[in-house]
């Protein structure tokens, strides 16, 4: 037989599964790195073409994966 639970008032359950995990030092997918760049994602890949900018520091499967740090370091950023 199905239970029943009691339902949270609102606000109470919904505000515990926000609470999500940012690591100081993030992967950043290829649209992340350009928008963390000021780039649009053609001028990112262009750029890393031309050796612009840092090769990706790990693959996910396929996708890239920067670490935002490298990226700021690379463009003098802060």
């Amino acid at each position: 037989m199905h239970q029943s639970h009691p339902v949270p008032p609102i606000g109470e359950a919904s505000s515990a599964r926000r609470l999500t995990y940012t690591p100081a030092d993030p992967l950043l997918t290829a649209r992340e790195a350009a928008s963390e760049t000021g780039r649009a994602l053609s001028t990112f890949y262009r750029d890393l073409r031309a050796g612009l900018l840092p090769q990706p520091c790990v693959k996910v499967g396929r996708s890239p994966r920067w670490r935002r740090s490298v990226l700021h370091a690379a463009l003098g950023l802060s």
